[in-house]
């Protein structure tokens, strides 16, 4: 019996272990690294914010950020496994297992120069120069793949990297350059100040906006370039700016997961970004520009399983996660309840060979004092209290039936007698 129960003891504490390790596992937020750069970039500062935002309200998935230079050191990082994610732009990086999550903003690619230039399209810029704001090699390539689609002729188009908005006016008074490519969302403050920029440097007119009004084309030819509509006013002022609406290129920024990341944790680092949205476009309003990226089967960049099923509404229920696990944790019960059974049922086996072991005792008694003399007659007696000590304690602990206590009770009366 002893050993039954330890036996029983040791399952459930190993059940209780094994249930305390699941809970572990199942409560302990997933840390995922991210990758993304510049430090001062936007794109950081709102992956910062969503990061502190998991961390406050104790979300099941939290973000660690990887610092990294731009987005080629970034898509880099997640293809060496540095990171779990990583902010990439495709028609610079792009991460061969790398699958979108989220695309973070759309940005354009504005050519504009100041009022009175001639320039009306692409190929006007030949023999002139134009400066790259934030000259990046992804921008300055925006430029060649207008170059190339137009037919000019490598290097007639001269570039000139710019690092901030300030040298513009100066540099185009100055004739150090011409003209003006700038890269960044419509909407935002960067782009306006460029405008405000060029605009100045003509003596307040309205720029003259270069439109690409092949950009559909040019979006067919590249697939990681897009095709953007500018409405007329976007950049607002004095004078309506752009007067006339255009068409130009573009690109996107988008969030990137390691295809080895489980399709549960991007289902809900998914949904936690568009539910964190609101508060994130609080103190950044670039945080408004996330958006769903295509997930059809045509997409030319793919998405990642998890976050496809959050779009589309299939993310799995708790049973679907965990279905494996509850069959196992059934199979493991049922298995612990067999061995339960077979030690109960051997303990009782025990318990029964012992109780008809005593039965015999008492028969024996019966046979032994038919021919026994007065000192064995006592021995008998007393041997015969024993049983009836031993009977009386098994009746109180249960372990005697009523057939038993009758058979007990039959054997020690004719022992006695």
């Amino acid at each position: 019996m002893r050993r039954t129960l330890l036996l029983v003891l040791s399952a459930v504490l190993l059940l209780v272990a094994l249930g305390t390790l699941a809970w572990q596992a199942g409560s302990s937020p997933t840390v995922l690294k991210v990758a993304v750069g510049p430090p001062d970039s936007d794109d950081n500062r709102l992956v910062a914010s969503l990061a502190a935002l998991l961390a406050r309200d104790r979300e099941s998935v939290r973000l660690r950020i990887v610092a990294s230079r731009g987005v080629t050191d970034s898509a880099r990082d997640l293809e060496t496994g540095k990171a779990d994610l990583a902010i990439v732009r495709p028609d610079v990086a792009s991460p061969a297992k790398g699958q979108s999550v989220a695309i973070l903003h759309r940005d354009a690619a504005i050519l504009l120069a100041p009022a009175g230039k001639p320039f009306g399209s692409v190929p006007d810029l030949v023999g002139h120069k134009v400066a790259i704001w934030r000259g990046v090699p992804g921008n300055e390539r925006l430029l060649d793949t207008l170059a190339t689609f137009y037919g000019v002729p490598h290097g007639t188009i001269e570039q000139v990297p710019l690092g901030s908005p300030s040298e513009i006016e100066a540099g185009l008074r100055s004739g150090r350059f011409d003209a003006v490519l700038a890269v960044g969302t419509l909407s935002g403050r960067a782009l306006q100040e460029v405008v405000s920029a060029v605009a100045a440097a003509g003596g307040g007119a309205s720029p003259v906006f270069i439109p690409v009004p092949e950009s559909d084309a040019i979006a067919g030819r590249f697939p990681t370039i897009e095709s953007v509509p500018v409405a007329r006013g976007t950049f607002g002022g004095a004078s309506v700016q752009p007067a006339e609406a255009f068409r130009t290129i573009g690109v996107n920024y988008r969030l990137v997961a390691d295809s080895g990341v489980s399709d549960t944790t991007v289902s809900e680092l998914t949904r936690l970004i568009f539910a964190l949205r609101p508060r994130l476009a609080t103190d950044l309003p670039l945080a408004n520009r996330i958006e769903a990226p295509d997930t059809s089967a045509s997409s030319v960049l793919p998405v990642h399983p998890g976050a496809s099923a959050y779009y589309e509404g299939e993310v799995p229920t708790f049973l679907d996660r965990y279905e494996d696990w509850v069959y196992l944790g059934v199979m493991v019960l049922s298995i612990f309840g067999s061995a339960f059974a077979g030690l109960a049922s051997q303990a009782s086996n025990r318990r029964r060979t012992r109780t008809l072991g005593l039965l015999d005792r008492l028969y024996g008694i019966v046979h032994d004092a038919r021919g026994a003399g007065t000192v064995r007659l006592d021995e008998l007696e007393a041997e015969s209290d024993d049983i009836l000590r031993m009977a009386l304690e098994k009746a109180g602990a249960g372990r005697l039936d009523d057939a038993g206590i009758a058979a007990f009770t039959l054997g020690l009366d004719q022992a006695r007698l």
